[in-house]
């Protein structure tokens, strides 16, 4: 284990002796209003450590939830314009749920909050859910760029990073984009034989999907990042890695998108449509559409789906 990852662990286990040997105080309980901002009603019961100092010289901040053990796995760090100053939040007991609906209250007016996930734990990985329906609440472009900047630092192979993003921020953007896809859907399902009140049924949900996200990611292949080989059978493996770097980009996109409080859905239906997905956007020719992943601060946060036992896909030689 290296210096790094033995601080980080340090820092968690001093603030869980913090915690334990403090006195918990809520002097804000669910359904309070804020001292500054009345119009705003506390979600969940807030107050801080008896006998602790902050960087505003009151105890420590937490938010406790309501599960029995009151775990400290994650802290808030939040920036208030208003006060300007910044400020640790610890998050007690607090299901997956309650901690988006703290960050949420937290993000509000001039105040700001990012979650932090307790490090050196595989779990918080477990938390990334697919989430299909979001917050009317904008994505801001500076956080896109963040989430795009270090979806570049996906491995690829030869380092030739074939990825390529179309970002669609605004809605007229992303409502031509659903119109192009809802063509070619309608199309297919037609000649699948289905009936018309199922196809319309199945294009509308797919278009709305689409047009209500706050924002969308189409991630494109540029084969022309890759080698040339003489025979077919090389050329498609060098096709196959240049996708495989696609994918890994989008995987780490929404694992960055999950850590900063956002949630997100990979969609594969543009490799079904791609000459007309590329022609609605006038996206450059050589870039061959892979996903459309959406992007936003989730309405609801799913069950945890169920996954095989890792001896059933897994060999161990």
């Amino acid at each position: 284990m290296d210096d790094g990852i033995e601080l980080s662990a340090d820092f968690w286990v001093y603030l869980d002796r913090l915690v334990a040997a403090s006195e918990l105080v809520i002097d804000r309980p669910r359904g309070a209003c804020h001292p500054r901002l009345p119009e705003l009603i506390y979600p969940l019961d807030y107050g801080y450590l008896s006998g602790t100092s902050a960087m505003d010289g009151n105890g420590v901040d937490l938010w406790l939830g309501s599960l029995p053990e009151r775990e400290l796995d994650a802290v808030m760090l939040t920036v208030d314009l208003f006060k300007r100053d910044t400020e640790l939040k610890l998050m007690l007991g607090c299901t997956t749920e309650e901690k988006k609906t703290a960050l949420d209250f937290t993000s509000q007016g001039k105040m700001r909050a990012i979650l932090i996930p307790r490090l050196g734990e595989l779990a918080w990985l477990r938390t990334r859910r697919s989430v299909r329906k979001f917050q009317p609440r904008p994505v801001p472009e500076d956080l896109l760029r963040q989430l795009l900047e270090t979806a570049t630092w996906a491995p690829s192979a030869h380092n030739r990073q074939p990825w390529r993003f179309a970002v669609l921020q605004t809605p007229e953007a992303r409502k031509i984009l659903a119109k192009a896809m809802s063509a070619a859907f309608r199309d297919e399902l037609t000649s699948d034989g289905l009936d018309f009140e199922t196809v319309e049924r199945r294009v509308f949900l797919s278009h709305q999907r689409i047009t209500h996200a706050p924002a969308a990611v189409l991630l494109c292949l540029d084969p022309s990042q890759g080698d040339a080989y003489p025979d077919p059978f090389r050329q498609q493996a060098e096709l196959t890695m240049g996708m495989q770097g696609v994918a890994m980009a989008g995987c780490t996109l929404l694992l960055a998108a999950h850590a900063a409080g956002l949630a997100g859905v990979w969609l594969c239906a543009p490799l079904f449509a791609p000459a007309a997905v590329r022609q609605s956007l006038g996206l450059p020719g050589a870039w061959l559409p892979q996903a459309l992943v959406l992007l936003g601060y989730p309405e609801i946060s799913p069950e945890p789906p169920e996954r095989l036992p890792l001896d059933e896909v897994t060999k161990f030689l």
